[in-house]
């Protein structure tokens, strides 16, 4: 099962990529080994699916799945000097028997190592639903409080100039401040729309 969870979203995301033939030009090197704020002036709206409380860094305590969305603003021209990250906003939705709800919040960047392949990183905070839930199994999964770090890893492939797909992974913890750190992941797909 768990072989499965884990190569569900990078399947879904190849399937999705070779559905578009790469050429030479499009899998050519930026100017520089990596390219910053190539999007940093649109918006930016994302939807997809992940499965629920999975992650390297979590105790897989539940099942399920997550419905994920993000809207990202325009990068303010002051943070342009370190990678115009562009702020955002963003929530999981646990469809679960145990689900804990987040609404996050940050910045964004996004390096591109090709014309059409970035990789983004997201670092911010987090609002949870709740602090704690326990399983039909009596396991407890206590994430130390409601408030909570954001991190967020991409990888993605534009596949058109203004669609985009990504497989990415969520990861919410209170990085050791609290009594409690179980945290809580999810890794998923989604597409991006830009205008």
């Amino acid at each position: 099962m768990t072989n499965l969870r884990l190569f569900s979203p990078l399947t879904a995301l190849l399937l999705l990529t070779s559905a578009f033939s790469a050429t030479a030009e499009d899998l050519q090197a930026p100017s520089s080994f990596l390219e910053f704020g190539r999007n940093a002036d649109r918006w930016e709206a994302r939807a997809g699916g992940a499965i629920y409380d999975f992650g390297p860094f979590t105790p897989q305590s539940f099942s399920g799945g997550v419905i994920n969305g993000e809207l990202l603003a325009p990068s303010p021209k002051f943070l342009h000097g370190i990678g115009a990250p562009r702020p955002y906003i963003g929530t999981d939705i646990a469809i679960s028997d145990d689900p804990i709800h987040v609404f996050y919040a940050g910045l964004n960047w996004e390096a591109y190592v090709s014309r059409k392949v970035y990789f983004g990183f997201s670092a911010g905070g987090a609002a949870l639903s709740r602090r704690a839930e326990t399983n039909d199994e009596g396991e407890e999964k206590d994430l130390g409080s409601q408030v909570l770090f954001h991190l967020q890893a991409s990888a993605g492939v534009d596949l058109t100039e203004n669609l985009t797909a990504q497989v990415y992974f969520n990861h919410f913890s209170n990085a050791q401040l609290g009594e409690s750190n179980d945290g809580l992941e999810s890794v998923g797909v989604r597409l991006g729309f830009r205008f």
